[in-house]
C-alpha cells in the first residue's frame, strides 16, 4: 500500500513479477499460487452523503482460472476434475475457504 502519483507503476514498485494473462491484457503476479483473469462488468461508486466518493465497488466476469500445482488436488478418476487445496493455499485473507 502506498500513496504513489498516477505516474507511478506501482507493478514496478512492489517487486513483484509480472505473468502474461491468457484472455485478458493486465499482467498476472507470479508469485501467487491463484490468480483470477477477470473481465469488468460493473463499476459502482460509493458516495457518501456529503457527495465523497469513498470508494468503488468493481464487479467483473471471471474468464480464466489459474492455480500452481502445489495448491491444486483432482477429484474424480485419472487426473479428475482440479479443485484448490484451501489448507495447502493458506490464503492470507478472509476471502478463502469453500464459501468464496
Amino acid at each position: 500500500c502506498g500513496d504513489f502519483d498516477r505516474s507511478i507503476d506501482e507493478f514496478d514498485q512492489s517487486g513483484l513479477t509480472r505473468a502474461p494473462s491468457i484472455r485478458v491484457k493486465p499482467p498476472r503476479v507470479a508469485e501467487s499460487a491463484v490468480h483470477f483473469e477477470c473481465k469488468l462488468v460493473h463499476r459502482h461508486e460509493i458516495v457518501k452523503q456529503n457527495g465523497v466518493v469513498t470508494a468503488t465497488l468493481v464487479l467483473g466476469e471471471v474468464v480464466m482460472v489459474h492455480a500452481a500445482e502445489a495448491v491444486t488436488e483432482y477429484i474424480g478418476d485419472g487426473k479428475g476434475k482440479p479443485q484448490v487445496n484451501f489448507e495447502q493455499y493458506r490464503a492470507l485473507c478472509r476471502l478463502g475457504g469453500d464459501t468464496y
